[in-house]
């Protein structure tokens, strides 16, 4: 049984929690979702809107770097207005952008569309971690997260082999408007389900500014934001853009069979994010598990830049399912980040680091699509892909050394001033 608490006081059940969790969790599938899609359809769009890989990967990037600026309005909504209103406004604009994206009929219609889904589908990661901290207990709060990405992440499985079936069947745009039906779902349950009343213990006394300013100051905090800027940066442009081309260019696969691969990465993520939340939790440390995940992700990039293009199937699975089990225990960066300030503060800091994870994700997409569309005659060879694995392997590199310096945070938070 699940042990929660509400303003100090104990519920007589659980089920008010689960039911939390699983509304929250059934929207951060979208999120997910959301974010890997356009690996399936970026070549159908390429065709139809007559882009090159630079164009497309701008146009992907789109839902990052708004993402990314969602996280500050998105922790300081949390810490102040609570969960519930949080998301159900983040809510309504991914559900707009959902609907301008299926019926773009230009690239920069297209460009709009997902930045409006990534500035709203920005706050439901965020939010259900919140919701986490206020409704379980803090012991358990690495396994729930753990459990959270796995549920999540099942967005990422849609998002190869089905959605490759039914944009095959509906065309891309009768797939996201299907999506959009099930958006407006969840978004209606989570309104319905989640609790307003979350306690003074997890709201913020104080201004916006000096709360900003207590968590950029911090010096345990600042070599944090490497790891998500480099590790996930790298892992979701792969996963959520550029593996499904490599595997149509440098193989020859046809966009099925591509996809049906990508499926090992977010099963990996999938099936070990709950064990590492799980690992971290029993054995009361946090650093080891991050290092763990930082050093596996690192040993993908090796061998995909050393033995990249002389694969056969089942060891690209392997390698695959390699890389998403190596981010689902870095994924551990968002406990630090959580424990390293007080509970007043666990919005806004989990929030400020994912803007790192996203300013990555939106940037390393671009500069891979640039990276595709300028070297080796813009032909998509090999040898252009290995540039990208060969630059992950420098950027992750100091990603592990980051993660060295940093201190156990597992009942080690900062002091109530929150300050070093």
């Amino acid at each position: 049984m699940i042990d929660v608490s509400l303003s100090g006081s104990h519920l007589s059940k659980s089920k008010w929690a689960i039911a939390i969790f699983a509304s929250l969790a059934g929207l951060y599938f979208f999120s997910i979702f959301q974010r890997v899609g356009i690996a399936v359809i970026a070549l159908d769009i390429m065709n139809e809107f007559g882009i090159d890989t630079s164009l497309v990967g701008l146009m992907s990037s789109m839902y990052f770097f708004p993402y990314a600026i969602a996280q500050i309005p998105t922790g300081v909504m949390l810490d102040r207005i609570g969960i519930r209103r949080t998301v159900l406004y983040l809510s309504i604009i991914a559900c707009i952008g959902t609907l301008i994206f299926s019926f773009s009929n230009s690239v920069y219609a297209l460009g709009l569309g997902r930045a409006l889904v990534g500035f709203g589908v920005g706050g439901y990661y965020v939010s259900s971690l919140k919701a986490i901290a206020v409704w379980f207990k803090p012991q358990r709060f690495a396994t729930l997260a753990g459990l959270l990405t796995s549920v999540g992440n099942i967005g990422s499985l849609v998002a190869t082999s089905p959605l490759a079936l039914l944009s095959l069947t509906l065309g891309w745009r009768g797939a996201f408007t299907t999506v959009l039906g099930f958006m407006l779902f969840f978004t209606a349950m989570t309104w319905l389900v989640v609790r307003e009343s979350e306690g003074e213990a997890f709201r913020s006394r104080g201004s916006i500014s000096s709360d900003m300013r207590t968590i950029l100051t911090s010096k345990r905090f600042l070599p944090l934001t490497l790891i998500p800027l480099f590790v996930y940066g790298f892992f979701i442009s792969f996963q959520g853009l550029w593996g499904g081309p490599f595997l149509q260019d440098v193989y020859g696969l046809p966009k099925p069979d591509a996809a049906n691969l990508l499926i090992f990465i977010g099963l990996g993520f999938m099936l070990l994010g709950p064990v590492a939340g799980l690992i971290s939790d029993r054995i009361e440390r946090r650093k080891p598990v991050l290092l763990a995940g930082v050093s596996i992700s690192l040993a993908f990039w090796v061998a995909m830049a050393f033995s990249g293009n002389n694969l056969s199937s089942p060891m690209i699975a392997l390698l695959f399912f390699t890389l998403g089990s190596g981010f689902a225990f870095t994924n551990l960066y968002m406990t630090v980040a959580k424990e390293l300030f007080s509970s007043q503060l666990v919005g806004t800091s989990m929030a400020f680091l994912n803007v790192f994870a996203f300013a990555g994700a939106g940037s390393f997409q671009y500069l891979m699509g640039v990276i595709l569309s300028t070297t080796y005659g813009g032909t998509r060879s090999f040898g252009a892909y290995q540039l990208i694995f060969f630059l992950g392997i420098a950027l992750i590199t100091i990603s592990l050394v980051a993660g060295l310096v940093l201190r156990e945070t597992f009942r080690h938070p900062a002091p109530p001033s929150n300050r070093d």
